[in-house]
Formats: structure tokens, C-alpha cells, sequence
């Protein structure tokens, strides 16, 4: 019997010029917190039956998954395969699609996907600069929505409290303002204290220190 392939719960859309290093480190940041997530340049194989089956293999992934995050990089809406993986991820309703745009670009952005000009400045989005900051945020969204990871379950639930991605994350605060330091939400009361290789580190709830601190094992002191 052949191998049961488990469905995909992210898909990731990137111009491989500009967005590949950003790619490649959420990939393998969201896979080891328990999101199965599809990157075609590591979930295609090397050799297929030419260009047809090679499409066929990331509409498969599109389709499937629940999750559509399109990397906003200079140039992506120049890329015609990431146009194509737009237009197609569109016509499922029922997917949740996070617009990451790095800071150096402008909000007011069109993309042309023939059949409709799409206005990425009307769209929720959620800006970032270094790939670290990216795998961080998405991986809170992610928490936030009701997609749930695959495997490596988080122990605790998602406080209720927790406010939406545009509160959390695009919000003017107050410099005075206690952040927690995985999610970047505003600490309401007494703020969880943790000693991290003998530093003090402010969070919200007990699943953000657990998560902080599996991510900081990963890449060490880059991860802040």
C-alpha cells in the first residue's frame, strides 16, 4: 500500500526572487509548531511529468488547505505563477486568506488576475520585516482562527480575550503599554514573568511563554 499523504493546512504563495528566505524559514517554522504547510519548491518532487503534473500537484495543495497566506514582496504581483495561485485560491470561499506585506512596500496595491482586479488595499493586512517577525505572527493568527494544528496540539486553549489581528497587531500603543513578547498583544493586568537564559520576559498567558521559549530553542538568540 502507497503512503497516505496528510492534507495540507497552509499553503504559502511567494515570488521566489524577493520572498523565498521568507518562505523557506515559515515553512519550516509553522511545520515544526504542528501546521502541515505546502512550499511547492519542498513539497514537489524534483522530478515530475512535466509542467501539467506539477500544477496539478499545487492545485491539489491550494484546494486542500485551509490557509492561503500570500507574501507580499517587491514584485510578487509581476510573477504569473503567483497571480495563477491567487486567482485559483479564490474560488474556494471557505478559505482563510492572511495578506503578509513586508514594510518596505506601499498597502495600495492591484494585482490582475484577468478575470478580476484584485485591491490588496481593501484587504486585511498584516505588515512584517524580518523573517522571524513573520513565522511569530503567523503562527498567532493562526492560533486565533479556528484552524487548529495537525499535530504538536498546543496544551492550552487560546484565551478568549485574545483581540483580532488588525487590535493586536496594527493598533497605536502607548509606549508605557506592557506587550507580551510571543503575540505582541497588550497585557491587561499582571503580565506572566519568565527568566529565559537569565532574562526577565513579559507574557500574556502560559502557551505564549511555552511557545517563546520552543521557538527561541530553535533559533537561538536570532529569535526575539
Amino acid at each position: 500500500m502507497g503512503k497516505i499523504l496528510k492534507p495540507f493546512d497552509v499553503f504559502i504563495c511567494h515570488k521566489k526572487s524577493s520572498g523565498k528566505d521568507f518562505a523557506d524559514h515559515l515553512k519550516a517554522g509553522l511545520e515544526e509548531l504542528g501546521y502541515h504547510t505546502f512550499l511547492d519548491s519542498k513539497d514537489i518532487p524534483k522530478f515530475t511529468d512535466g509542467k501539467e503534473e506539477w500544477a496539478d500537484i499545487r492545485d491539489n495543495a491550494i484546494r486542500e488547505s485551509k490557509t492561503f497566506i500570500l507574501l507580499i514582496t517587491p514584485g510578487f504581483d509581476m510573477s504569473q505563477e503567483v497571480k495563477n495561485e491567487l486567482k485559483f485560491a479564490r474560488a474556494f470561499r471557505n478559505k482563510q486568506f492572511i495578506y503578509f506585506r513586508h514594510r518596505d512596500l506601499g498597502r495600495k496595491i492591484i494585482v490582475d488576475l484577468e478575470s478580476e482586479k484584485l485591491n490588496l488595499g481593501k484587504q486585511e493586512q498584516v505588515s512584517f520585516e524580518t523573517k522571524e517577525e513573520l513565522l511569530r505572527l503567523a503562527y498567532g493568527i493562526l492560533l486565533k482562527s479556528s484552524l487548529q494544528p495537525t499535530s504538536n496540539q498546543p496544551e492550552t486553549p487560546v484565551p478568549k480575550s485574545m483581540d483580532t489581528v488588525a487590535l493586536a497587531y496594527a493598533s497605536p500603543l502607548a509606549k508605557a503599554e506592557v506587550k507580551c513578547e510571543m503575540c505582541l498583544k497588550p497585557i491587561q493586568g499582571q503580565p506572566l514573568i519568565e527568566i529565559i537564559r537569565e532574562n526577565p520576559h513579559n507574557f500574556d498567558c502560559k502557551e505564549c511563554a511555552q511557545t517563546f521559549k520552543k521557538l527561541r530553542s530553535m533559533y537561538g538568540e536570532d529569535f526575539s
